[in-house]
């Protein structure tokens, strides 16, 4: 890109310019239809993972606060897009070789499908939308720069994402991961993006689980990635008086077998 754009913007110009690209066919030929629907998924990935390289700058640009309001409309618009297409479920984070894709699933779906290149499955019993998460971008970023690289152990995960969530994304204060049960709980104190979690629950509370912000959906990302099996968010339980959140993920018992990498292997 144009070396007059510093280089720590040309990733998330590079996002808006992808996300821009793939909505416009839609606007122009005003299609309905699913394969629109699919670009209106990977165009809503693409930007909010612009936005949230940007704002995780707390000593520049706009103050995190204000810019996690930008996402809010196209999270909206995914969920209310996903539950047009039956597909209302919690996202579930599926491993796939070095990356990670976002499955929800539908009403009726008993199974989880493997990631192919479709990104509606209309099977009766495994239907649902697969997208790109919108941590997904912030996390290849990080892992190419070699400042993220995620571990196999379960508590080795959980500091990743503590640390991730700190000191690379500035997402919080303080973050504390921990295993309660067959969960993982990931608490946020002096979270960031309280205002825009109040905007959008204020339209539905299952919204956040549909179409997760780039915070949540990081964590989500790091256990798949870490762990190679499927993770589901089971709860999300914003406190916006007290600027917290707490963040709840399932492991997917048997969805996907775990790779067969050491438990000390990076990514």
């Amino acid at each position: 890109m144009n070396k007059k754009i510093p280089k720590e913007y040309q990733s998330p110009l590079l996002l808006i310019v992808i996300a821009v690209l793939l909505i416009l066919p839609v606007f122009i030929t005003e299609r309905t239809d699913l394969p629109a629907a699919t670009l209106v998924v990977a165009s809503c990935a693409c930007f909010l993972g612009a936005v949230f390289l940007m704002v995780t700058r707390p000593d520049e640009g706009i103050p995190a606060d204000v810019a996690s309001f930008f996402s809010t409309g196209l999270m909206i618009s995914y969920a209310l897009v996903a539950a047009e297409l039956g597909a209302s479920g919690p996202a579930h984070f599926i491993p796939e070789g070095m990356d990670v894709r976002q499955f929800n699933p539908a009403g009726g779906t008993q199974s989880i499908p493997k990631p192919g290149i479709t990104a509606i499955v209309a099977q009766p019993e495994s239907g649902g939308i697969y997208s790109v998460p919108s941590a997904m971008p912030v996390m290849e970023n990080l892992r190419t720069s070699g400042e993220l690289q995620i571990p196999h152990d379960i508590p080795d995960i959980c500091t990743a994402i503590a640390e991730a969530q700190r000191d690379l994304m500035h997402a919080a204060d303080n973050v504390l991961v921990t295993e309660e049960g067959e969960s993982i709980v990931v608490k946020f104190s002096g979270f960031r993006f309280t205002g825009a979690c109040e905007r959008v629950r204020s339209e539905s509370l299952k919204i956040c689980e549909i179409a997760p912000c780039p915070p949540c959906s990081l964590a989500g990302c790091m256990l798949a990635a870490g762990t190679g099996e499927v993770w589901k968010i089971e709860g999300i339980s914003p406190s916006p008086e007290n600027k917290e959140m707490i963040l709840t993920f399932g492991r997917m018992q048997g969805a996907h077998p775990p790779r067969d990498e050491g438990p000390d292997t990076t990514h």
